[in-house]
């Protein structure tokens, strides 16, 4: 049986997160995203679920906010995704990171500003953090 492969975002829209500009990479990259299914977590504010629910008209891409992990077996959402992405501002704090390791999902973790403590790996990521084209981009890379 084939099984889409799983991408979980960060859905937080606050002072650290910029899930909405996350959002609008994906309408950029929807046509590579037909096989994957799109789960987004944290979610707490209403105008994320409403640029879900308008992607997943426009699109049709399987993307949504799960309101029962119950569905991935009791376990881990994490647990067989394919890709962890968020775009925060200047903190990696608050997201699942060591979960994510923990299943071994590859993170695509974009800073808008770096931190002193920022790795090659962040600074690689920072134009791609205020750039929606560009963070798809990594995406679809990421997911290959």
């Amino acid at each position: 049986m084939y099984r889409k492969r799983r991408i979980v975002i960060d859905g937080l829209e606050d002072k650290q997160g910029r899930s909405l500009l996350v959002i609008s990479a994906l309408y950029h990259c929807c046509s590579q995203l037909s096989d994957a299914e799109i789960r987004f977590v944290d979610v707490d504010s209403g105008a994320v679920r409403g640029a879900v629910d308008l992607l997943r008209w426009e699109t049709g891409l399987d993307v949504r906010i799960p309101v029962d992990l119950g569905e991935y077996g009791g376990s881990s959402i994490f647990a067989g995704a394919s890709l962890y992405a968020a775009i925060r501002l200047n903190s990696l704090d608050g997201l699942h990171v060591a979960e994510a390791k923990f299943f071994k999902v590859p993170l695509l973790l974009a800073l808008q500003f770096l931190p002193e403590s920022a790795t090659s790996e962040h600074l690689a990521l920072l134009q791609p953090a205020h750039d929606p084209v560009l963070f798809a981009q990594h995406l679809i890379e990421r997911m290959r």
